[in-house]
Parts: C-alpha cells; sequence; structure tokens
C-alpha cells in the first residue's frame, strides 16, 4: 500500500501539536485527518478506513487512556495501529497499559524526522 493512500487520524487537543504532525505526516505522504474532541474519535475510526489513529494522553473529556481502552473493546478497532504522542511522564503501570493496549509511545517534545520515522516503521509492522 502506497503511503498516499495510509490515512492517519490524529487525535489531540493541542493545535500547535496539531499543526505540526499534520504538517510532518502530510510533507512525508500522509493524509492526516486530525480531530480535537476525544469523544468523537471511535465514531470517526468506525466510519472511515485508517492505518494509524496518533493518540494524546491528556485531553478534556475523555483522556487518552480511556480511548485507548475503548477502542480495543471494539471489535473492528482491535488490530489498528496506536502511536501514543504525549508530554507526560509515564508511570511504569501507565507504560505496561500501553504496551498490553498494542500501542507505541512517543514523547513530546519531538523530532519531526523521528516522528516521520516512527509512523512508517509502525506501518510496516
Amino acid at each position: 500500500m502506497a503511503e498516499q493512500s495510509k490515512k492517519i487520524l490524529h487525535v489531540d487537543d493541542e493545535i500547535d501539536i496539531i499543526y505540526i504532525v499534520e504538517f510532518v505526516l502530510s510533507n512525508g505522504g500522509f493524509e492526516v485527518v486530525r480531530l480535537d474532541d476525544s469523544t468523537l474519535a471511535i465514531e470517526e475510526l468506525k466510519k472511515t478506513d485508517y492505518s494509524l489513529l496518533i493518540l494524546d494522553l491528556m485531553m478534556p473529556k475523555l483522556d487518552g487512556f480511556a480511548l485507548l481502552e475503548k477502542l480495543r473493546r471494539e471489535a473492528s478497532l482491535q488490530k489498528l495501529p496506536v502511536m501514543i504522542l504525549s508530554s507526560r511522564q509515564l508511570t511504569k503501570d501507565e507504560t505496561d497499559f500501553c504496551k498490553n493496549m498494542k500501542a507505541f509511545v512517543m514523547s513530546k517534545p519531538f523530532e519531526p524526522h523521528r516522528l516521520l520515522e516512527k509512523v512508517r516503521e509502525i506501518l510496516t509492522e
């Protein structure tokens, strides 16, 4: 599958991060759809075929941990690759939770080229 046909949903409430991620990944050949309300993510993921979900942890209404748990309960979304992109320092329990939920973790701030490399790596696994 060509990268141009790979669609990524980015769920984050920080506008600066949204624009940076979209710029980096769009220039890398991916189609990026942004969503700043995590409560809408499951329905969006069900109606459109995404190759990857990039998710922030600290969001209002529904945090990234709760969203990830809901996502993994949906049969049609259980295998969707997820990348956590967060400035939060994770505890061991949180790191274990992400690993159990099959989510890759990358810290903010990040190097743009490293983000692109990690996304390509996830999508080729």
